[in-house]
């Protein structure tokens, strides 16, 4: 293999990095919802938390990542966007060893909204899909290398411990390749020290949802509940085709079809069958669930196509689409022409119960929370200085306690959405005084104090969250926290 031809899925990573880093460094349209939370959790390090386990917040303490520039915040979920190319590049060129056919599989992942999306902010979701791509790569090592098996221990391991539901692609791709490979692999003791491997490095996560009575089970369940939208099916698959980009299709189709008719890699085939049917049979409005097994497929659609006329007409429509498509997934437009773009478009898309914007969810949800501090802000200066000592700030979900926690708002912020619940125990105080946004609280906690006193309102630009109301609820009629634990959220 000629030098440039081992350096090009490198060019490609590299080129995807750099530009995820540019658009970030331009400000990415803000810190995103779930962001807030992940820097709370960076300062309450543990072997767990409600919703994830603990390896991506580790890296974000590791890192001393404090969020003050969306650029360093994001630069990890950048280099891991640039580290999966980097290998899609590297099993294109393992499958076909044609530098159209890298070309094609890197420009394809490179465009795909939901991916642009997934690794435009810090999250889990981001390290995942390098996690899957790595797991697919050394399993097909495993014929030649069967020492592999303690590596893919390894993979496994911090996998789930970056994501519980990284297991599902284990799954995905183990179980095919076990049922096809089962007398090799019980004869290979690489085998079952990767096994052990695997257990030791979640270990610590497992004994950490014991001792916490098993918090991510109640989240998951009611995750599926409360959050998902229950599509019909042919809703479900038009939304993965829109969201892998819809030019990429003839790729992941005929890259199934090279799975599925080669002995030695029908084990991926089968995999991406299982994924999807398991999607549809659950219903799931989230496009992003099984995004990071594409790359995959499109290694192997470019490989099926022997004619480099083929490559070149999918890879200039790859383009030209991933361009039309860019700004749904990358911060590119001015707000209020991207507005405008996604409407005319119509693909707006509610991938939550609840949330309705004018912006797709991802982008709504990293405007306006600094104005959303300075209107609680404003609220709390109106109260006089024996009311502060005695009052604290209820965040109704986490992202608005990150964000109040996050510009240090001068009294305690609480909230019983999913870790913050563990956190209560942190507060120093028996407050008496209490302050809501929203009207829904109020109905449950009213009741509760002596006085009701509107102080303020907030909105949020191109969002539902327009005039809401923020109460001060006065003079606590009992222990406010005996009251804490009804908080609780799991969702």
């Amino acid at each position: 293999m000629h030098f440039l031809e081992m350096s090009l899925p490198l060019c490609f990573g590299l080129l995807y990095f750099s530009l995820l880093a540019i658009i970030n460094y331009t400000g990415g349209y803000g810190i995103f919802v779930d962001e807030f939370y992940y820097l709370a959790c960076a300062k309450r390090l543990a072997w767990g938390y409600v919703d994830q386990p603990p390896l991506s917040i580790f890296l974000l303490n590791l890192f001393q990542i404090s969020g003050e520039s969306v650029f360093f915040l994001r630069i990890i979920p950048a280099a891991f966007a640039g580290l999966s190319v980097f290998l899609v590049g590297n099993l294109a060129d393992r499958f076909n060893g044609n530098r159209l056919s890298v070309s094609l599989a890197c420009i394809a992942t490179m465009t795909v909204p939901v991916l642009q999306v997934i690794f435009g902010f810090y999250s889990m979701n981001a390290i995942e899909i390098f996690f899957v791509i790595l797991l697919v790569t050394l399993v097909l090592k495993l014929k030649e290398d069967p020492i592999q098996w303690i590596s893919i221990g390894v993979v496994i391991g911090l996998g789930i411990m970056n994501k519980h539901t990284f297991s599902v692609y284990v799954l995905a791709v183990l179980v095919p390749y076990f049922i096809l490979n089962f007398k090799s692999i019980l004869r290979t003791k690489t085998f079952y020290i990767g096994v052990l491997t695997a257990i030791i490095i979640i270990s610590p996560n497992l004994y950490w949802q014991y001792v916490n009575s098993f918090p991510s089970l109640e989240f998951y369940k009611n995750a599926y509940s409360m959050k998902n939208i229950n599509l019909g099916l042919i809703q479900i698959i038009f939304d993965q085709i829109l969201s892998q980009n819809p030019a990429t299709l003839p790729l992941w189709l005929c890259g199934i079809y090279f799975f599925l008719k080669n002995k030695e890699l029908r084990f991926i085939g089968f995999a991406y069958l299982l994924l999807i049917g398991f999607f549809l049979y659950s219903k799931s409005s989230r496009p992003d669930r099984i995004a990071a097994f594409y790359p995959i497929l499109f290694a192997g659609g470019g490989a099926f196509f022997l004619a480099d006329q083929w490559k070149k007409i999918i890879l200039g429509l790859t383009l030209l689409v991933g361009l039309f498509l860019s700004p749904i997934g990358l911060p590119i437009l001015p707000l209020h022409i991207l507005s405008n773009y996604v409407n005319a478009l119509g693909i707006v898309p509610q991938i939550e119960a609840g949330n309705r914007t004018l912006l797709p969810q991802w982008f709504a949800d990293r405007l306006d929370w600094k104005e959303f501090h300075l209107h609680i802000q404003s609220s709390i200066d109106s109260l006089d200085l024996s009311e502060k000592k005695e009052t604290v700030v209820l965040g109704n979900y986490y992202g608005q306690a990150g964000s109040l926690e996050f510009y240090k708002i001068p009294i305690p912020v609480i909230s019983g959405h999913n870790n913050y619940f563990l956190w209560l125990d942190e507060l120093k105080i028996v407050p008496k005084n209490l302050i809501v946004t929203g009207e829904e609280p109020i109905l449950v906690l009213e009741n509760l104090f002596e006085e009701k006193r509107l102080i303020g309102k907030y909105s949020r630009n191109y969002t539902t969250e327009k005039d809401i109301p923020i109460y001060l609820l006065k003079k606590s009629k009992s222990d406010l926290t005996k009251m804490l634990p009804s908080l609780k959220s799991y969702r």
